[in-house]
């Protein structure tokens, strides 16, 4: 829910308001994310848990990798193209399309 304006009457938008709570939940940054074109994304943690089996051989269970890092590690094994998809702080954000390209390839 949004606060139009802090004075609780009806038909008053306060921008400056409306726009800093849009901000501050986010609502912009995934607005420009989906207009770049990467409309899915990921935890590193969820995409590593679903294919690391991708690359399975380049993980030692004894050995702790940041997510970002064995995300990566498992991107470039499979050689997905670069265009395809871009990793945040937290989250690698995909193209519309590659992850049923991931899901083929984990079947396989």
């Amino acid at each position: 829910c949004l606060i139009p304006n802090e004075i609780k009457t009806g038909g008053i938008i306060d921008g400056p308001l409306v726009f800093n709570q849009l901000t501050c939940n986010g609502v912009l940054e995934g607005i420009r994310i989906c207009q770049k074109g990467f409309p899915n994304r990921s935890l590193y943690a969820d995409f590593f848990d679903r294919y690391k089996v991708l690359a399975a051989e380049l993980f030692d269970p004894n050995e702790f990798l940041e997510g970002k890092e064995a995300c990566q590690m498992i991107l470039d094994k499979i050689k997905l193209d670069k265009a395809r998809y871009s990793c945040g702080l937290n989250k690698v954000f995909f193209k519309a399309g590659t992850l049923a390209i991931l899901e083929e390839i984990r079947e396989d």
